[in-house]
């Protein structure tokens, strides 16, 4: 992982890729592969692979950065450019000061002084010993160095983009030993003390080829030593990595964070692609709808991943597979973004949702199904497979989601029943066209069911807001699904009460009955069904945490 400046590059392997944010908070992205050769896997020789594609990438970063930089000025008036002119002369000289005062610090700090010393206080002492504490005390300069760059401002953008790309890259959210900052730092402290150690005097000629070649072994020997830190899980191993992982990680803003996955995305999709022509890369469709959705403030990566899928026509697992799409496929795409952007809903954008598997057609008529009714699905198949029941009603079908769910994966008979005949219709389509026998039935609750008609199972996700909670509701639910399927009445609970009360009428000795709730109702439910004999009542979480399914059965 590479950063620079308020940019960062990923190297993962063999693949490069460049990111950066522009001067007008333009962000831009740019792939480049780098051949993959046998030296990638040999020993030592990786090391010095690793350490030139970095360097290579930092001035790559530099000089794209630069460019862009360039671009965006085209148009501006001549007294900004001359602004930004002066801007650049003085980050010049700004530069040109910092170098002068490295190669000050470097004789003066790192040469004249450790010597000064050792010859005050180990004077007549074996030279080794002399090599050995001058290389000591340069190699605390230089640590101490790094340490005063880590808790300089200018250097917190860069720490954090660091951190940002390195848990996109291990999908960890920890430091790596490997990280290229890592291995520079490792490599400056190293080579620093070495050097001094070895302390090399012959010619000046000789003397410069021999460090060089002692630096690139040094290099070479520190990726390897990194390299089986990183693969450790000892904790004193990785107590001892920290020593210097600390200096190059700062925990990373939103902002970096999203470069980085506009990095990892174009690392995994883009750095191999040639794309014809007519055709868009899909990573740079996702980046903007992401942009889109999160301007929005309706930023949902399973909607994106929806969103392609449907106009592509292909399962979400296969986009993996895709890297570009024609101009009219990315048009549909964005247009459906755009909608999804302004608050309505997958479903009516497209007049269809996938539930649990199962292509299920709505509109405003029924309820969207939501996808932690799947769990309410997912419990009713374990009880029907393990206590193997015979008969299921759905009370409040609805779509139909939930019953042709569960007849597509079992083998008991089921009902479902609602008081909405526009509703049943929707829900018989829907049987129909996933091959699903049922039997629907026009109902307000159980007064359409004969007094002796029982089932092994009820279950049912009723309407359960508050009256007057639904015009506070988000767009995509109060203005796109029926009120008649969300009015629980004043307290949201009218219809748990009502069945709760005559559902043991309607089910054999053992019954179950599952509700759907909505948040903050399960214990309030639970005690409802407690109240009307039913034990072993159980409440169970969906997958945001929060208690979504409660269940008893009848003794």
């Amino acid at each position: 992982m590479i950063p620079f400046n308020n940019g960062l590059g990923l190297v993962k392997d063999e693949k490069l890729c460049l990111a950066f944010i522009n001067s007008d908070g333009k962000k831009q992205v740019v792939s480049k592969k780098i051949k993959k050769g046998k030296g990638w896997n040999i020993v030592f020789l990786r090391g010095l692979l690793y350490f030139f594609v970095g360097i290579f990438l930092y001035v790559k970063t530099l000089l794209l950065e630069e460019r862009e930089n360039v671009r965006s000025e085209e148009g501006q008036n001549k007294a900004y450019k001359n602004a930004q002119n002066f801007v650049y002369a003085s980050n010049f000289l700004l530069l040109f000061a910092l170098a002068m005062f490295a190669f000050l610090f470097s004789f003066v700090v790192l040469g004249f002084l450790p010597n000064l010393f050792v010859q005050k206080f180990l004077q007549g002492s074996s030279q080794l010993l002399q090599n050995f504490v001058i290389g000591l005390l340069r190699f605390a300069v230089v640590y101490l160095c790094f340490a005063i760059l880590r808790l300089s401002p200018f250097m917190h953008s860069l720490l954090r983009f660091n951190f940002a790309g390195q848990q996109l890259l291990s999908e960890k959210n920890k430091p790596s030993a490997l990280n290229f900052l890592n291995f520079v730092v490792n490599v400056c402290l190293i080579s620093t003390f070495v050097l001094s150690f070895i302390a090399i005097n012959l010619s000046w000629a000789a003397d410069f080829f021999i460090n060089l070649a002692l630096l690139l072994l040094i290099e070479s020997v520190v990726y390897e030593i990194l390299f089986l830190i990183q693969k450790s899980k000892a904790k004193v191993v990785a107590d001892f990595a920290f020593i210097t992982l600390w200096l190059v990680y700062r925990r990373p803003n939103i902002t970096q964070i999203e470069v980085g996955k506009m990095a990892q995305i174009e690392l995994e999709r883009e750095a191999e692609q040639n794309y014809a022509e007519g055709q868009v890369p899909l990573s740079k469709v996702f980046a903007e709808m992401q942009t889109k959705l999160k301007e929005a403030e309706r930023y949902e990566k399973s909607d994106m991943e929806w969103i392609v899928a449907t106009v592509l026509n292909v399962g979400r697992a296969q986009l993996k597979t895709i890297y570009a799409i024609k101009q009219e496929q990315e048009q549909k795409i964005l247009s459906a973004c755009c909608r999804r952007a302004k608050g309505e809903p997958l479903s009516s954008i497209f007049g269809f949702v996938d539930f649990y598997g199962i292509n299920i057609e709505v509109s405003k008529k029924v309820l969207s199904p939501r996808p932690e009714t799947e769990l309410l699905v997912e419990e009713a198949l374990k009880i029907i497979k393990k206590q193997k029941l015979q008969t299921v009603l759905d009370l409040c079908t609805g779509s139909g989601a939930v019953a042709i769910a569960i007849k597509k994966n079992c083998s008991a008979k089921v009902c479902g029943s609602d008081i909405s005949k526009a509703a049943l219709t929707v829900a018989q389509s829907n049987a129909k066209q996933n091959n699903a026998e049922i039997e629907f039935v026009h109902s307000n609750l159980f007064s359409a069911f004969k007094k002796g008609r029982k089932f092994d199972m009820i279950v049912s996700n009723p309407p359960y807001i508050k009256s007057d909670d639904i015009e506070k509701l988000e767009v995509e639910v109060k203005d796109y699904d029926p009120r008649i399927a969300l009015d629980g009445g004043e307290d949201g609970l009218d219809f748990y009460r009502k069945i709760a009360k005559d559902a043991k009428k309607h089910l054999y000795k053992g019954g179950y009955l599952l509700f759907e709730v909505g948040q903050g109702q399960a214990e309030e439910v639970a005690a409802l069904l407690k109240a009307c004999d039913f034990i072993d009542i159980k409440v169970l979480n969906d997958y945001n945490n929060i208690e979504r399914i409660v269940y008893g059965r009848i003794g």
